[in-house]
């Protein structure tokens, strides 16, 4: 029997996302893409998540979603993120994925964007 591998490092971290249907551009060293948020108060919305890439994916999970436009999070931990640009505005929510060590997959990594969307209060 034979075992297929996923990709390791920033490619298999950028063929996940796109196996799992997402358009990913890379800018630097994060994957961003667009993101339909599924659950909550804010379901429907479209947003752009950008990820870090990181080199040892997929043993360690990107470090946490910056996020445009900016939505806040009701936890706090929010930061200014590196992708802010001209004309555009992003956050770092610092929410590293939890239980990560149980499933070391884009599958598992966007459960956890669901979960932090899903504790997004309603817009005002």
């Amino acid at each position: 029997m034979t075992t297929t591998l996923p990709e390791a490092g920033p490619a298999g971290m950028l063929a996940g996302l796109a196996a799992a249907g997402y358009t990913v551009h890379q800018r630097g060293e994060f994957a961003v893409f667009d993101y339909t948020i599924e659950v909550g108060p804010r379901a429907g919305e479209t947003v752009r998540i950008g990820l870090a890439m990181v080199p040892d994916w997929p043993l360690s999970p990107p470090p946490g979603p910056h996020v445009s436009p900016r939505l806040g999070h009701p936890q706090g931990a929010i930061h200014a993120s590196p992708l802010e640009r001209e004309g555009e505005t992003w956050e770092y929510w610092s929410r590293p994925a939890g239980n990560w060590a149980a499933d070391r997959t884009v599958r598992g990594y966007l459960r956890h964007l669901r979960t932090l969307f899903s504790q997004l209060e309603p817009p005002a």
